[in-house]
């Protein structure tokens, strides 16, 4: 199976993105595809680049289990 990526992930991103589809079910191409939108959203606007990683698995977890993010 191929996935799309327009950033190159490191192995921290991929553990991640397996991690967050068992936790949440679903399937690894559409998880696969969500974090590397928020990842590509959060690091653009990032400053600091320390925490982009945990933030965007925490934004994508949230959307996958429907939670509206904070504002």
């Amino acid at each position: 199976m191929t996935m799309q990526q327009h950033v190159e992930l490191k192995p921290e991103h991929l553990d991640a993105i397996h991690s967050l589809a068992d936790e949440t079910h679903q399937p690894l191409a559409e998880v696969n595809q969500l974090y590397v939108e928020v990842f590509e959203e959060l690091d653009a606007e990032a400053r600091v680049k320390d925490f982009v990683t945990l933030f965007t698995a925490r934004q994508v977890c949230d959307r996958l289990r429907g939670v509206r993010p904070h504002a």
